[in-house]
């Protein structure tokens, strides 16, 4: 199967091709052999990569037994580090690759400023972020939180009960 374009991935599926200009433009394509980190856990944010061929995925350690969970695996058509252009952060992952993989590599500060100039072009991205990216953060939390031998780390929704003050209880 041929590497994936810009406009086959997920994220990007359905926007004109002229729109996509600003972030293909900026795509160095890169390419990592099997058994390679791309990014660590702990640095800054520094790069969105579109996965074009192969598989990687992404590991985290628990927070209490620092054990390694897989708290994600992505395909030839996801992204990484695209939530990054909402909110910039230190990564809490590690990108492994699983095979040889070939990728689109975007800095993210090139990025956000080349969106700048395409406003249109960015709110539809931020609502994908959103509609996509977000989501799969709740399932990495779930992963890391079962695979923990101490119990909880966060409190699940039913944990927290009320936010209400009860009857009688003096706040």
């Amino acid at each position: 199967m041929p590497p994936f374009e810009l406009h086959q991935m997920k994220i990007l599926e359905g926007i004109p091709a002229d729109d996509l200009q600003p972030i293909r433009k900026l795509c160095e394509e890169v390419f990592y052999v099997s058994d390679t980190d791309l990014a660590f856990d702990g640095e800054d944010t520094k790069f969105v990569y579109f996965l074009r061929q192969g598989q990687t995925e992404l590991i985290a350690r628990h927070p209490e037994t620092h054990h390694k969970v897989v708290i994600a695996r992505k395909q030839a058509g996801e992204t990484m580090g695209f939530s990054s252009l909402i909110h910039h952060y230190q990564l809490s992952f590690t990108i492994h690759c699983l095979e040889d993989c070939h990728l689109y590599r975007v800095p993210r500060a090139r990025l956000l400023q080349s969106l700048k100039s395409s406003p249109e072009l960015f709110e539809v991205l931020r609502h994908r972020i959103a509609k996509h990216v977000f989501p799969n953060l709740e399932q990495a939390l779930d992963r890391i939180q079962k695979s923990g031998e101490k119990g909880g780390w966060y409190p699940h929704q039913e944990d927290l009960g009320s936010s209400e003050p009860g009857e009688g209880e003096i706040i």
